[in-house]
């Protein structure tokens, strides 16, 4: 009698669990008709959304460009701040004046997590299965006064989502998950209306969202779709004062000169060198194999320190198999670092230094002069030019 029973709930157990897996394709698949259909949907490349965006009770401009496969690009205010948001190639970043950066960064996992939210191209729900997603149908939920089909997602990351679809448009009504506030998570809602038709497919013109103590409101006054994109805007951006060092980048023929007791340049070797951003960073490295008596790998790595509004370069050379570090000003025509101000813990500053001087630049090459000082930087010597001619 007990195996009997036992066996009747199972079956029980089972034919729910299949009749509430068929239930939440069912609704989905009316929800995602509600928006077009997926046909339509998929006819959609890419689509341009703008309109007015409300942060701190201030009013901007926003825009948004999104793809059918992930990529996304956002230019909006936050209060009187103007941010921008990226994601592509599974890489998602921000650029927030509020960190006072004055650089992109890539996005932890809770603005990680709310940029995968906004990039959503119809709905979390078009693709989910390909896309690794899973759903459950909670069933019947009265959220403001109505009977609503209540829906959680799992995305893979470990933060649940609930929906709640209207039973009788199957359109979404509210959501409830994770958003950020200044980079940490925060509980939220989201609610959706103003539904609007564009083509042939279906969406949401006004999004509200509330989390903390803050406030969003989100109003699209226009859409178009499959427009021309640069696929460098979904990409994290360089910081504009690491950009002006563009000119070096670049496959390069090098001649490399040195003073002579005489006082003249000798060529000493030509050679090649390679240099390039790092991807996704702001950084400018510098790749090369030279000899004046010896041979010498050099590797020479950029950046710029916003507070000190300085560039920086590490210079690793292996013949002495040492680092130094410099820093110094680019004044357009010229770049200049120098080891001067640079110090390693000792008492004073020793009056021997070195510095980098790049000037002569053009589309087509530049001289860089490696330069010594023993008189503290009153005067300096030029020891050895490397004159590079671009490749193609």
């Amino acid at each position: 009698m007990k195996k009997t029973v036992f066996s009747f709930l199972v079956l029980i157990c089972i034919a729910f669990s299949v009749a509430n897996g068929q239930s939440a394709d069912e609704i989905i698949k009316r929800h995602i008709d509600a928006h077009g259909g997926a046909g339509n949907w998929d006819k959609i490349e890419n689509m341009k959304v703008t309109g007015q965006f409300t942060s701190f009770s201030e009013i901007y401009p926003f825009t948004e460009i999104k793809t059918s496969d992930g990529a996304f690009y956002s230019s909006h205010n936050l209060g009187h701040h103007p941010v921008k948001e990226g994601s592509a190639n599974g890489l998602t970043w921000r650029l927030d004046p509020w960190f006072e950066l004055g650089h992109p960064h890539i996005a932890n996992e809770a603005e990680t997590h709310t940029i995968v939210q906004k990039s959503e191209f119809c709905s979390p729900f078009y693709r989910y299965k390909e896309r690794g997603f899973t759903v459950s149908y909670e069933g019947l939920e009265k959220i403001d006064g109505t009977q609503m089909h209540k829906l959680i997602l799992n995305r893979g990351n470990g933060q649940p989502e609930t929906w709640y679809l209207d039973p009788d448009t199957y359109l979404e009504y509210k959501a409830e998950g994770l958003w950020m506030d200044f980079g940490y998570p925060s509980p939220a809602e989201f609610f959706f209306d103003d539904f609007r038709k564009v083509g042939d497919v279906i969406m949401p013109f006004y999004i509200e969202r509330m989390f903390s103590i803050r406030y969003r409101e989100t109003e699209i006054e226009s859409v178009e779709f499959n427009i021309e994109t640069d696929p460098a805007i979904f990409e994290i951006a360089k910081s504009d004062e690491i950009l002006k060092l563009g000119f070096m980048a670049g496959s390069w023929q090098v001649v490399v000169e040195a003073l002579t007791r005489r006082g003249d340049f000798m060529t000493t070797d030509t050679t090649r060198s390679e240099i390039d951003f790092v991807p996704n960073k702001n950084l400018l490295v510098e790749n090369m194999t030279y000899t004046v008596v010896y041979r010498t790998d050099r590797i020479m790595s950029w950046t710029y320190h916003d507070e000190t509004a300085k560039y920086r370069a590490s210079v690793f050379n292996d013949f002495y198999s040492v680092m130094n570090m410099f820093q110094g000003d680019f004044a357009g025509d010229s770049l200049v670092v120098s080891n001067e101000a640079i110090r390693y813990g000792e008492d004073h500053q020793p009056d021997r230094s070195t510095r980098y001087v790049y000037k002569d630049i053009s589309d087509d090459g530049f001289l860089l002069e490696l330069q010594l000082s023993t008189d503290g930087g009153e005067t300096w010597i030029t020891r050895q030019k490397f004159t590079y001619t671009r490749q193609d």
